[in-house]
Parts: C-alpha cells; sequence; structure tokens
C-alpha cells in the first residue's frame, strides 16, 4: 500500500510538472480564441497536446511550462483574416501562440464557411501552487526565409528579327537625322537590356530594416515567393532607406508613408535633402499603427502621462522615431518635457523590463513579433493616444491615420486600443522600366502568394484590394495598371472606343 501511494504520488508530480492537462489547455485556447476573434469566427474542432517543456526565459522565481498542441479549427462565416481594419490574422496567431509557418488554410483575400485551419501552437504556463496559471499563447522566432528563387529565362529571338526587318524595312534615302534617331534608340535599348540582366542576375536589392525587423521579414518572404528576384537589405529603417533610394543604391525600398510623403516633398528630415519628385510608390502593403508599451504596473495610462518619463524612442535614422516624436508632440510633450532613449525596438524591450526605460513607442505590423515575446516574459500594456492627438494627428493629412489595435492582437490584452497608424509602402527606383514595375507589382500584389507561410504574418495583408490604401507618394503608372483586376481590365478593353 504504501509503495502504491509513492507511485501514485510520482504520477501527480509528474503530471504537475509537465503543465496542465489537454482539457484544461482546450478550454484555456478556446478563450482566447473567443476574446481574439468575437462572434464565434473559429471552432476549435480538434486539439491535441504535443508535450511540454520549462520556459528558459522565465523571469526569475517563476516556474514556467511552454506547452506544445496541434490544432484543427473551422471557419464559421466567411471572413477576411487580412483586413486592415478587423481582428484577423494578429489575433490568430496571439492567441494560438503560433508562428505565421505554423498555421495552414488562411487564404489571401477571405476564407468562406466551412474553410479548415490547421495549426501548430504554444502556450505558456505559470505554476502557482499546485495549479498552472495561463500566461498567454507563447511568443514564437519564425525561422529565415528560404534562398532566393531564380527568373525564368525568355528568348528574344522572335524579337530580334523582328527588329532586324524593320530596320532593313527602312528606305535608303531616309535623312540621316531619321537614320541618327534610329540609332540612339537601338543604343539605348541596348543600355537598357544590359541594366535589367544585371539586376536580374543579382536580384533587385530593397532597403529592408533592422534584423528581426518586419520589413526585413517581408523582404524575405517576398524574396521566398519566386516570380522576381529579391535582394533583401539589412538597414537602420524607413528614413536611412529612402536615401538609399534616391542616391540609386538600392532599385526598392520600403518605408512608412509619413515618411515617403517627408522625402517626396523635402520637408522635415529631408528638408536639407531637397523634394524627390520623382519618387513612386509600387503599393500600399499593410497598416503600422503607433504602439506605445508600458509595464502593466505602471503607474500612467495613457500616452499623455509621459511627461517626465523615461522614453525609448527609436534610433536616428528610423522613421518610426519621427513619428514618435511627432506623436509625443501631439499630446503637448516637447523635447523637454520628456528622457529621450535612442534605442531600437529589441534593446528598448530590454531596457522596459530591467525598469531603464518607462515606455518604449514603436511604429511596426500587427502583430509584432518582438512584442509578442516581450508580452510572454513580462506583463505588459499598451497605452492609447488621446483622442484630441488622434483627431490633430489624422486632420493634419501627413500620412497618418485613426487605428484601433484589436482586442487580443497580443496576449493579455483585454480591449481594443486608440491610436493612429500609416501605410508600409513599396517604394520604386527612377531607374527601374515600366516592364520591370509591372512585373514587380504583378509579383507583390499575385493573388494566392503566401507571405504568411514564408514567416510574415503582415503578408496576409498584402492585396491588391488595398494597394491604393494610404499612398502618400504618387502611384507609378506600370504599377497602377498591373494593379487593375483582369476582369476590368478585360471590360475596358471591350468597352466601345
Amino acid at each position: 500500500m504504501h509503495r502504491l501511494l509513492m507511485l501514485l504520488s510520482v504520477v501527480l508530480l509528474a503530471a504537475c510538472s509537465g503543465g496542465p492537462d489537454a482539457d484544461a489547455l482546450r478550454r484555456d485556447v478556446e478563450a482566447r480564441l473567443a476574446h481574439a476573434l468575437p462572434g464565434g469566427t473559429l471552432m476549435l474542432e480538434d486539439l491535441a497536446r504535443r508535450g511540454s517543456q520549462r520556459d528558459a526565459t522565465a523571469p526569475p522565481g517563476e516556474s514556467r511550462r511552454v506547452v506544445y498542441y496541434d490544432a484543427r479549427l473551422r471557419v464559421a462565416r466567411d471572413t477576411d483574416f487580412g483586413a486592415w481594419d478587423a481582428p484577423g490574422m494578429a489575433g490568430l496567431v496571439s492567441a494560438l501562440g503560433a508562428g505565421p509557418k505554423g498555421v495552414s488554410g488562411i487564404h489571401a483575400g477571405g476564407n468562406k464557411a466551412g474553410d479548415t485551419v490547421q495549426a501548430h501552437g504554444t502556450a505558456i504556463y505559470r505554476r502557482e501552487g499546485d495549479t498552472w496559471v495561463a500566461v498567454g499563447g507563447g511568443g514564437f522566432r519564425p525561422a529565415q526565409a528560404p534562398a532566393y528563387a531564380t527568373n525564368a529565362a525568355a528568348g528574344p529571338a522572335a524579337m530580334l528579327e523582328e527588329m532586324r526587318k524593320v530596320i532593313e524595312a527602312i528606305p535608303k534615302e531616309t535623312a540621316p537625322a531619321q537614320m541618327a534617331i534610329v540609332q540612339e534608340e537601338l543604343m539605348a535599348a541596348q543600355a537598357a537590356i544590359r541594366a535589367r540582366l544585371a539586376r536580374a542576375g543579382s536580384g533587385y536589392a530593397i532597403a529592408a530594416g533592422p534584423e528581426h525587423g518586419q520589413y526585413l521579414r517581408f523582404a524575405r518572404a517576398l524574396a521566398a515567393q519566386g516570380g522576381v528576384r529579391i535582394l533583401p537589405l539589412v538597414t537602420l529603417g524607413g528614413e536611412e532607406n529612402l536615401d538609399l533610394l534616391r542616391e540609386g543604391r538600392v532599385q526598392l525600398a520600403m518605408a512608412q508613408a509619413d515618411a515617403a510623403l517627408a522625402a517626396y516633398e523635402g520637408s522635415g528630415v529631408f528638408q536639407q535633402r531637397g523634394p524627390a519628385p520623382a519618387l513612386r510608390a509600387i503599393g500600399s502593403l499593410y497598416p503600422e499603427p503607433v504602439h506605445v508599451l508600458a509595464r502593466a504596473d505602471a503607474r500612467f495610462a495613457t500616452a499623455a502621462d509621459l511627461r517626465g518619463r523615461k522614453v525609448a524612442i527609436g534610433p536616428p535614422g528610423a522613421a518610426s522615431r519621427t513619428t514618435a516624436l511627432r506623436v509625443l508632440e501631439a499630446h503637448g510633450l516637447g523635447a523637454r518635457d520628456y528622457q529621450p532613449v535612442d534605442l531600437g525596438l529589441a534593446d528598448a524591450l530590454v531596457a522596459l523590463r530591467r525598469g531603464e526605460v518607462d515606455a518604449v513607442l514603436q511604429v511596426i505590423g500587427v502583430p509584432a513579433d518582438s512584442i509578442r515575446e516581450a508580452v510572454a516574459d513580462v506583463r505588459l500594456k499598451l497605452l492609447p493616444l488621446s483622442d484630441r492627438a488622434i483627431q490633430q494627428l489624422a486632420a493634419a493629412r501627413r500620412g497618418l491615420f485613426p487605428y484601433t489595435i484589436a482586442a487580443g492582437s497580443y496576449s493579455a490584452q483585454p480591449r481594443g486600443v486608440r491610436t493612429v497608424a500609416t501605410a508600409a509602402l513599396l517604394l520604386a527606383g527612377a531607374d527601374l522600366s515600366e516592364a520591370e514595375v509591372t512585373n514587380l507589382a504583378r509579383a507583390v500584389f499575385q493573388e494566392g502568394r503566401d507571405y504568411a507561410a514564408a514567416g510574415s504574418a503582415q503578408g496576409l495583408q498584402v492585396s491588391a484590394a488595398t494597394a491604393r490604401q494610404q499612398l502618400t507618394v504618387p502611384l507609378h503608372a506600370a504599377a497602377a495598371r498591373a494593379l487593375v483586376p483582369a476582369s476590368a481590365a478585360a471590360s475596358a478593353a471591350s468597352a466601345p472606343r
């Protein structure tokens, strides 16, 4: 009897040390899904617990377990998980503790009722006495995107033959001036072909952003899709990206819409550089809301309460920093009203956890991976912007618009948070031909591309239907033509002249 009791004790301790059982896990996952995607959008049909391990990142003194599971979900009604203005992929991956690559069955352009979604999820639990308390969905670190795809070669023999026929058909008595025009055009065509071959061979360099940032993650996901050869570059951020594009050192750049507008006009931080009237957009990618983060135990509740605080606003060269300064100014906070700290997001979140800064301001797509990981390590809260500041920033028409970070976008986020957002734009260099821009636009906004599976949660929001939203610089004419739906193009072609 004594041995039996000892055996039962060992079993119970092992069960406790391994985290919650499958029934408790299922209840917690269902609760998080209902919170993040209200209205019964997704129904949890099946959940299989796949084991657990100790959470090595747990705060000192806490015993935590990371629990792994597989889930099958059913879409209850037609839903566009990539919509800009509704809970979607952000709430889904945060509720499930899954990386974009861990969720399959989500379709660009929307899902139909009855669709099946599969997920490899994680959940973090904290031990309190003899019970396990859910901390939230686990953070994740997406793997690096696969190697870059190559372009398919196209044979030019037929076109060269047509060119030869055109030249041979020119009358012998053609004036020297006319022959000079033909020669100039042929030389220009040869130079353009050589330039494009060089770009296609080595790849279109795209100025993205810092390592582990959302821009770089999207650029790598784009490279993984194939169609065109993309070479993502690590940079300081949007303002440096715009400088690299203007200097002709890259062919493509990602930047916030408000920063792109300043570069186009030659205003703000670009005033000394002068305007860039040739700047053109290939399209708008996804919204980037302003995040104002503080520790959950902080004694302030809004962005207006940051007077006298240490605030991480980002490093010089990052467009997010300039936007952060505008947001603080809209709340009546000038440069002497708080202590600015020049830290990038990753370092700023570490400093916030250690109490070295009081708040972090960052412009970034939802869900931001580094913020999800930080929320799993320490309790944080998102601070709302004041209604007055939101109205002021949006009314200025400088690339910012009202936005709500939906409830459940991050673990332990109980309600929507009012803020402003800008759009992430893909911008083209002046040396790109119309044909190249056409190919790039079609590749980026091609229906059915699975950016989420390639590591970019924001990629699900990339769509031809939203490519014109919140543009602050002119859309490239070739991109505008490429973004016209095939049905609309056919209708236009068949319309009476």
